[in-house]
């Protein structure tokens, strides 16, 4: 049974990772990003602030990549980079008012798309989905 869950696993995070998909979302949001740095932008987001190192973990991408990435979008002035408080070598990304605004677009075509997806599961399907996903999460958390 596990090996059956972790596979319905890899092809959620497979499908969800897939390129034409993010090339679809910035389309239907209207915003003019390339995949790479929509990408990051997503993940600065949620993870906002953060340090180019945390989001290259979290993205399983090289750190030159994702500071490449940041800094266009900072240059776009989607992103505001500062040094840590903690650290100065340490380079951390947080969302500009700009940037936040174009993350509201994303969130609402984001919903509007998953709302179409699950038309057909009932409100109590959704609920059982969210528990258990978040479930899923905790338990595997502990695992590092």
């Amino acid at each position: 049974m596990e090996h059956e869950i972790f596979r319905a696993l890899i092809d959620l995070v497979s499908l969800l990772n897939r390129p034409d998909r993010d090339l679809k979302m910035i389309a239907k949001t209207g915003v003019n990003l390339e995949a790479a740095a929509f990408r990051v932008l997503v993940g600065i987001a949620h993870l906002q602030s953060t340090s180019v190192g945390e989001l290259a973990a979290m993205m399983g991408k090289s750190y030159s990549s994702i500071s490449r990435q940041i800094d266009k979008l900072e240059n776009a002035g989607l992103v505001h980079t500062y040094p840590s408080s903690s650290d100065s070598r340490i380079r951390v990304s947080e969302l500009t008012k700009h940037g936040e605004e174009i993350i509201a677009k994303i969130n609402h075509t984001r919903e509007r798309m998953m709302q179409e997806a699950l038309a057909d599961w009932t409100r109590e399907d959704k609920e059982s989905l969210l528990i258990q996903l978040r479930h899923l999460y905790q338990t595997m958390k502990r695992l590092d």
